[in-house]
């Protein structure tokens, strides 16, 4: 899985860009060994999070784009235009993170590791790996209490035509749903289309599937619908992906083909030995709080995750 083939380059503490090669794609960004962004084209990513939803125009993420890209300045360049906070920028890079990790990490897939590759934002908060793994963990625990069947996140979303009760009441997430229900859309492709995180959507879903508002459709039309399908139907049976995953394997050795940005010449590496083994960190078994802290700032005042936790929950329901 792609969360064990991250394991090895964290605990060393590298910086690069794990690229995922096969179906549905995506990368996961690492800096000094932790997990700083990932994303997946069926989720949603940091712009539709900030333009999709309202909260930012479209051409002021252009502009910014423009001026930034090159030197992975996107972010900074919304700080100081007074487009976006620091704060709410990280915050919606950890939602970002956590959305695309959801439908990742659990994947069979061959990769490929590009050295010192960063995402063009810029500098993001990072998470530990662990961290990251045990928060994919807890959301698929809430979407299999709230409704069991996975289907239900691509087919399309279909509101009842009667309800059972004379009064309804809806979260705003849960109308916007509705609202933009067409009787196609799935909730993979409403999450984009209204800039939520894709997994709030799909709990929203399930939950209303469970109360009797909705009931689950026939699958959704969209390519991105069939493509969560396709892959979790290949996971949840063991197999790979592709074919090419197959052939590559989980134990791969991840040498990039070339450089993003220019770099000095790399040493010549004598292809004869076999390539070095990486080493992993060791397993704690006791339980410890991670905070949340930018590097170069001081350690105290220190925002633990649990208070970030309840800040994306809060950008959720804007």
């Amino acid at each position: 899985m792609l969360r064990e083939l991250l394991e090895p380059w964290c605990a060393a503490g590298v910086t690069g860009a794990l690229r995922i090669l096969d179906p549905p794609g995506g990368v996961v960004y690492i800096v000094d060994g932790r997990v700083a962004y990932a994303e997946c084209p069926v989720a949603s990513g940091l712009e539709r999070l900030l333009t999709a939803s309202g909260r930012l125009p479209a051409e002021a993420w252009r502009a910014a784009v423009n001026a930034g890209r090159a030197q992975h300045r996107i972010g900074p360049e919304l700080v100081d235009g007074g487009l976006v906070s620091q704060p709410e920028l990280e915050a919606l890079g950890v939602m970002a993170l956590y959305d695309a990790a959801f439908f990742l990490f659990d994947l069979v897939v061959g990769t490929q590791f590009e050295h010192r590759a960063r995402h063009p934002v810029g500098h993001l908060r990072t998470l530990d790996l662990r961290v990251v793994c045990q928060e994919v963990d807890r959301r698929k625990r809430l979407l299999a209490d709230a409704w069991p069947d996975a289907a239900i996140d691509t087919a399309a979303v279909l509101p009842q035509r009667r309800l059972r009760s004379q009064c309804v009441a809806l979260t705003a997430l849960q109308w916007e749903v509705v609202a933009n229900a067409d009787r196609r859309r799935s909730p993979v492709d409403l999450a984009r289309l209204l800039g939520r995180d894709t997994f709030s959507v799909m709990l929203e879903v399930r939950r209303m599937a469970r109360s009797g508002l909705v009931e689950p459709g026939r699958p959704g039309g969209s390519a991105a619908a069939e493509s969560v399908a396709t892959v979790r139907a290949r996971a949840a049976a063991g197999l790979p992906t592709t074919p090419e995953a197959e052939r590559v394997g989980r134990h791969a050795r991840p040498a990039p083909e070339h450089e993003p940005l220019p770099e000095p010449e790399p040493e010549q590496v004598d292809t004869s030995l076999p390539p070095p083994v990486l080493p992993h960190r060791a397993v704690r078994h006791q339980p410890s709080a991670e905070f949340l802290v930018p590097a170069g700032m001081p350690a105290e005042p220190r925002v633990s995750e649990q208070i970030l936790v309840r800040l994306l929950a809060g950008l959720g329901a804007l």
